[in-house]
């Protein structure tokens, strides 16, 4: 590890003269799998004295590349940007967590204190947090002030691990960007729990990521906790009048705000009314809404117009796709605003392309839907789109009688009597059994708890540990047969281990956990084992060994196999 001087460090980043110096690889497509392969990157990084940024996007890293950077990275406590934006493209997702760990490893051991972090478009998904959170949680992000995670497929599950590494000591980030990651509620609750206790937010955008009233709602509340909060994209959420109407209360504590981006998000006449009752009644400093493609009707669009018309600084409203009436109405429109308003999509538009014969909608009929939009959501769980249709067929199914195969039984009770059924070849009779299942995923997942359903039983019947040991390599090949599954195989031995949670709500653990490692152990060497799956189940045991409960961290220490080297 680096040696250094806190006191030099703080003197010299405090000092605002030094010119921006750093290292820039972006965009130079650089495939880089092995140590060799990143030594220009390294060698850039040794010769720059001042490595105030560090450059990587739009190239490919792999663990070993990664881990060479990152031993260049622990002299460079100086470091203040860190942008690695699409920087995994074509790596498996398992690849993903051990190399961002040993990035951040890097600057961990340096002492560097991070003022902006960008990871977007690498879709690493909920496991990827898992490589990230230790360094979220350390001090080398105590300064952060952007953090960019947009595109990154993170989820549910993803986004209440990046609350919970965020929650860990007080930030006070300034910009927070994470769209297109299908946080939904969930996601977006636990986020807003931390939103709640910074205080310090400027931009927040969160497009595209399924949120519902529910979620909105909540965020809404941090964001009154956010004063200084001038940059705002919900776009192509489900906002709804429940939703607005929980914005609107917000946005008398929100007197900064100058951007606000909702479109896509079925306001419909309703929600937009809510806005617009907020603009009127509290003084705002709006440069830019956008409330296209919304379904407002022609009033509702007016009473919008006719709110923002007091303040002198703005200069985009955008009200395309949405019911304006005909041209005599966009005239008057155009007249109130001038060259602000934006009321078709791009150019050469015609002036009666959205009207619409909704334009004298039913404001009683618009109620309802909204309404019906948003009651499904109320308990907020995900919508059954099938449900209506299911509801009232009724099936036949006397004389259907269910016959359940002996390997289907010991699946579902792993047992060693319901093992002992399977006969002298069991690993060749479940082999057999399962390679009837033609999707990949459902394949593979079926291939590990079959291996796991076994190996728990390993430490009471010598039988068991012998099938656990045939079973192995069975389940590297047949995942090894379909494409692209290296990943999926990664993630079903991480949730049937304990050491990541799943995010089907009904998935359960059958077997015994701590005779599964002693397996595992014992085959984790195998030449027929992927070196890029050791590596990554060696990460995550090694962070989730404190965690673990006495009898499963008892068996890993006794499997040296299965720490990091």
């Amino acid at each position: 590890m680096a040696t250094f001087d806190f006191n030099s460090i703080t003197k010299a980043l405090s000092d605002n003269n030094r010119t921006t110096s750093g290292v820039d690889f972006s965009g130079k497509s650089l495939k880089l799998d092995t140590e060799k392969d990143a030594q220009p990157i390294v060698d850039a990084i040794n010769k720059c004295p001042d490595l105030q940024y560090l450059t990587l996007t739009g190239n490919t890293l792999g663990v070993a590349a990664a881990q060479a950077i990152a031993r260049a990275l622990e002299h460079h406590p100086e470091l203040k940007v860190a942008r690695f934006s699409d920087m995994f493209t074509g790596r498996m997702k398992t690849e993903i967590p051990p190399a961002l760990s040993a990035l951040g490893d890097g600057m961990i051991a340096a002492g560097a204190r991070l003022q902006s972090l960008d990871l977007s478009d690498n879709a690493f998904g909920p496991i990827g947090v898992e490589g990230l959170a230790k360094l979220l949680e350390s001090e080398v992000c105590s300064q952060l002030q952007e953090l960019r995670l947009n595109n990154n497929g993170l989820g549910i599950t993803g986004g209440k691990l990046l609350a919970k590494a965020l929650s860990s000591s007080p930030r006070r980030l300034k910009v927070f960007v994470a769209g297109r990651n299908r946080l939904e509620n969930d996601g977006a609750k636990a986020l807003a729990a931390v939103f709640q206790n910074m205080g310090t937010l400027e931009e927040v955008a969160m497009p595209q990521n399924g949120i519902y009233h529910v979620g909105i709602t909540a965020l809404s509340e941090a964001f009154r906790r956010n004063p200084r909060l001038s940059t705002l994209n919900l776009n192509d959420n489900t906002v709804g009048a429940k939703g607005a109407a929980a914005l609107a209360r917000a946005l008398p504590s929100l007197k900064n705000l100058k951007t606000m981006n909702f479109g896509d998000c079925l306001l419909k006449s309703k929600g937009a009314k809510a806005l617009a009752k907020a603009f009127k009644d509290n003084s705002h400093t709006l440069e830019s809404l956008d409330l296209s493609h919304n379904e407002i009707g022609r009033e509702a669009c007016m009473e919008v117009v006719d709110s923002i018309m007091a303040t002198d600084k703005l200069n985009k409203l955008v009200l395309a796709g949405n019911s304006l009436g005909g041209a005599s109405n966009k005239k008057t429109i155009r007249d109130k605003l001038g060259s602000c308003a934006e009321l078709s999509d791009g150019e050469g538009g015609s002036d009666d392309e959205y009207v619409t014969d909704s334009e004298e909608e039913d404001e009683g009929s618009d109620e309802e839907a909204e309404s019906e939009n948003e009651d499904s959501d109320s308990d907020d769980t995900q919508i059954n789109e099938s449900a209506d249709i299911v509801r009232d067929v009724t099936l036949d199914s006397s004389g259907v009688e269910e016959i359940e195969t002996d390997v289907g039984k010991f699946l579902r009770e792993p047992t060693i009597e319901n093992l002992n059924r399977l006969g002298s070849n069991a690993a060749e009779v479940i082999d057999t059994h399962l390679q009837s299942i033609k999707d990949t995923s459902d394949l593979i997942q079926a291939y590990v708890e079959a291996t796991f359903c076994v190996s728990g039983l390993s430490d009471q019947n010598a039988t068991a540990a012998d099938v656990a040991n045939q079973l192995y390599p069975l389940l590297i090949k047949r995942a090894g047969q379909r494409h692209a599954a290296a990943w999926i195989l990664a993630d079903a031995m991480l949730r049937g281990l304990g050491l990541i949670k799943s995010e089907n709500k009904n998935y359960k653990i059958r077997w015994l956990l701590p005779p599964c490692f002693t397996c595992l152990g014992s085959v984790i060497e195998q030449a027929y084992f992927p070196g890029a799956l050791r590596d990554t189940l060696r990460f995550f045991i090694a962070s989730k060994l404190p965690l673990l409960p006495a009898a499963t961290s008892a068996a890993i220490n006794r499997a040296g196999a299965l720490k990091q080297s």
